[in-house]
């Protein structure tokens, strides 16, 4: 690995944060065989700044760590594809990220920081880009309050996209935090065992209350990962440690063994804000085996999960191109399509075509289409009122 990287720098004007640790630029290689098809589903990339500034409201400045540095440890490590989480640093600029995705092709995808002020088409370019959720942090120490409301507000503009929301706190949030997280109307994809304290019983009081929400609400997914963040007595995952980290261990087993169809694990390369040590990157895959102990836990956390979540087969635009005339829909192509139908059906009722007639954009809106099935459907729409009966009649259902 030492050939592939180089020491990390930060790109003036943006001088590192004092202490900062920079992240290992030389790791082991892990014992630890990947399952093919391996997903790291938690890294970041950072600028580099000169061309992707960082944030004017960021909490801290990293070291440049750009794409070509996380590609190059996700192959040394034996890793497939990766799932690039928009760093705290960069803000609301996805920049970075689509850089990176772009580049990447179908080997990553993504999940940004959107403000509500995101607009319908930015979202589709980020979902064309990859990107397939946004993040709501709530550590007080890396971002600033948003109001709920406008949290719940972005939630229901993803929605329809099929994206999901993922969510960063501490434990001792989550009493205040649970029932916003409950009602949020997509998947959640909690990061780091919603970083529990590991000083405390793995059955107990504060752990037990983040068991409940994932049993009770089959919607919500948690991430294993950042057992460098967690752990109080070690040892690190340094030096070739190839015990790192007990103290984590049977928080995140418990998780993976109760919950096996809704974990993911991450690297969360380049492991930012660390202030005690920085982990060895081949020691932290060597962490897996302790957690999921099994090859069908292992395929679980690292392969079948987050291709389920991030990637999905109609997304491989090359899937039938030997096939002249097949036209292949994504997922968010499939949901518009739905939409679209369930749009002309609700106009085989005569209140819904008086509402419509009433205010047709207003109408439209409880419906997420694109615009051009929007003008489609209202055009349609304006036809059958031109001539009601013989539309109508021509739509009668059943039979």
């Amino acid at each position: 690995m030492v050939d592939t990287v180089s020491v990390p720098q930060a790109t003036d004007p943006f001088a590192k944060t004092p202490g900062w640790l920079d992240w290992n630029t030389n790791p082991s290689r892990p014992r630890f065989a990947l399952p093919p098809g391996a997903v790291d589903a938690h890294c970041h990339v950072f600028g580099p700044g000169a061309q992707f500034p960082y944030a004017p409201e960021r909490k801290y400045t990293p070291c440049d760590a750009p794409k070509e540095k996380l590609f190059a440890l996700r192959d040394f490590l034996g890793l497939d594809k990766n799932v690039i989480v928009q760093a705290t640093c960069h803000g609301s600029d996805n920049r970075a990220l689509v850089d990176a995705l772009r580049a990447a092709k179908n080997r990553a995808r993504g999940v940004a920081t959107v403000n509500r002020n995101v607009s319908d088409a930015e979202l589709r370019d980020l979902h064309a880009a990859g990107v397939r959720g946004t993040r709501f942090n709530f550590v007080k120490r890396l971002a600033d309050f948003t109001p709920r409301e406008v949290l719940l507000e972005i939630a229901h503009r993803i929605a329809p996209l099929g994206w999901h929301v993922v969510v960063y706190f501490e434990a001792q949030d989550l009493p205040e935090l649970y029932d916003f997280f409950t009602a949020l109307p997509t998947t959640v994809v909690v990061d780091h065992m919603g970083r529990p304290d590991v000083s405390k019983p793995v059955d107990g009081s504060q752990f037990e209350l983040f068991v409940k929400m994932m049993r009770e609400h089959d919607n919500i997914w948690s991430k294993v990962s950042c057992p460098e963040r967690l752990s109080i007595s070690g040892p690190p995952a340094r030096g070739g440690e190839q015990n790192a980290y007990r103290d984590v261990i049977p928080f995140a087993k418990r998780l993976v063994d109760t919950f096996p169809d809704r974990v993911l694990w991450g690297t969360d390369w380049p492991h930012p804000n660390l202030k005690d040590h920085m982990p060895d990157d081949g020691s932290l895959v060597d962490f897996i085996p302790h957690i999921a102990t099994t090859p069908e836990l292992q395929r679980k956390l690292l392969v079948d999960n987050p291709m389920r979540l991030y990637w999905d087969m109609s997304d491989d635009e090359e899937a039938f191109e030997d096939i002249p005339g097949t036209t292949l829909f994504n997922g968010t192509q499939s949901r518009q399509g739905y939409y679209l139908n369930m749009f002309c059906m609700s106009l085989m009722k005569d209140e819904n075509r008086k509402a419509f007639k009433g205010d047709e954009a207003a109408y439209l809106e409880t419906f997420p289409m694109s615009d051009a099935q929007r003008d489609a459907g209202a055009a349609l729409a304006r036809t059958e009122e031109a001539e009601p009966a013989r539309g109508r009649q021509r739509r009668q259902w059943p039979p």
